[in-house]
């Protein structure tokens, strides 16, 4: 044999064996379970990243509803000393305030609704995974009794050999979960749409709407002097 066709048997045998290797069973459900994890992983870092944004959507909620009652009292206070203009300004403060507050409020709402479904879905997966773990085992354990019988029975397992061990149903069971855990990635969950309280109060231009808005809350507030006052 020449040294080129014995570079050329080695090759197409180590060829063969790195296919081989491809097509074990044992092997790929092992990448599964690896790829499940880290989804796994992703997941619940996600779950930690939203909890930290409810927490932040909570602290903004009470912010502004407190700096909404604030502006409400500092109309008041305006109203009662005469002061008009002033009065004007804490009211279309405390419309802004509370648009955020309302803003802010469905932020949250969808958030918690988000960290609840994300929640069942990693508790399904991690169940999964204890499901497919036991189903490697029992694939391993197949694999090593064929390996055990003799070359004149049945045939050490290779790329046609492991065909009747089920793993295409493994392997679609893995693919399933990395479907199910990757379109958690798709979402995006984390509401950015509140405005700053400061910029909505000075320098945007107030619209009819806000007007009205305002000019109602001021007369309600009126009301409520002259009623305190009798």
């Amino acid at each position: 044999m020449s040294i080129l066709q014995r570079i050329a048997t080695l090759t197409k045998a180590a060829l063969h064996e790195g296919l081989n290797r491809l097509e074990d069973p044992v092997m790929m459900t092992g990448q599964y379970l690896r790829d499940l994890e880290d989804k796994i992983a992703e997941a619940e870092q996600r779950s930690r990243d939203l909890q930290a944004a409810a927490r932040l959507l909570e602290r903004r909620l009470k912010e502004y509803r407190m700096l909404a009652e604030l502006s409400e009292g500092d109309a008041l206070k305006a109203l009662e000393s005469g002061d008009e203009a002033k009065a004007q300004q804490a009211v279309m403060a405390k419309l802004t305030y509370t648009e955020s507050e309302k803003e802010c409020a469905a932020g949250l709402e969808e958030t918690r609704q988000v960290l609840a479904g994300l929640g069942y879905e990693i508790a399904a997966a991690k169940e999964e995974r204890v499901r497919l773990k036991a189903k490697r085992a029992e694939l391993s354990e197949r694999a090593e009794r064929l390996r055990k019988v003799p070359d004149n029975v049945t045939p050490a397992p290779s790329r046609a050999a492991f065909s009747g061990l089920n793993t295409h149903s493994a392997a679609r069971g893995f693919e399933r979960m990395e479907e199910k855990i990757e379109e958690w990635e798709a979402r995006q969950t984390v509401p950015g749409r509140y405005v700053s309280p400061a910029a909505g109060t000075e320098g945007s231009p107030a619209d009819a709407r806000v007007k009205e808005q305002a000019a109602a809350e001021l007369e309600r507030l009126r009301e409520r002097t002259k009623g305190s006052e009798q």
